[in-house]
């Protein structure tokens, strides 16, 4: 493995069990073998380390969850498959999901991978809204009412607070999400909430 890569790694698992202000660059650069110079030659301070090791974090979660999104062959396969991935997401990579519940650092929103991924979902969305599957929503409150739940559900497993590892909760957030954002049948008593 690449020092480069090395020190991602090191740094992921120091930022995700000690935070990036508590974490340091001396045991950042002791746990991946490297040396100063090596550790500033890649990363020239602190904020640019912890700002790649999000960006890798994010990078690897958007093409977990757009891949399950994007294969699906439906709405409800798409809505369903979402929040799964996201929860198992999670459950498999501890290290980079605490990374993620940190303070994002700046510029990434605007970044162009996320700019691709935030119009990939969209155009997904707006395409299976437009044929009546889906509900019509603003980007915004879809995200919320799509992975909300679990988001908090995983935010308080990665704090120790909830015992069930996300995956084992997927099928009924999964289930919650479909019926939420799913368009109500025409002649029933459903209602969109």
């Amino acid at each position: 493995m690449k020092i480069r890569d090395r020190l991602l790694l090191a740094a992921e698992r120091q930022f995700a069990e000690q935070g990036a202000l508590d974490a340091t660059l001396t045991e950042i650069r002791t746990a991946a073998g490297a040396s100063v110079g090596a550790l500033y030659h890649h990363f020239p301070d602190k904020a640019e380390l912890y700002r790649q090791v999000w960006a890798h974090a994010l990078a690897d979660y958007q093409q977990h969850f757009w891949a399950a999104v994007g294969d699906s062959l439906d709405a409800e396969g798409g809505v369903r498959a979402g929040v799964t991935e996201h929860l198992r997401w999670v459950t498999e990579n501890h290290y980079r999901a605490k990374v993620l519940t940190s303070a994002r650092p700046p510029g990434l929103r605007d970044s162009d991978s996320n700019r691709e991924f935030m119009r990939n979902v969209a155009r997904w969305w707006r395409t299976h809204a437009g044929y009546g599957a889906v509900r019509d929503l603003d980007f915004d409150l879809l995200y919320a009412l799509w992975l909300g739940p679990a988001q908090v559900y995983a935010r308080n497993w990665l704090g120790g607070e909830m015992r069930a590892a996300p995956i084992d909760i997927a099928p009924e957030l999964a289930d919650a999400a479909w019926q939420v954002l799913r368009t109500p049948r025409p002649g029933t008593q459903e209602t969109a909430p």
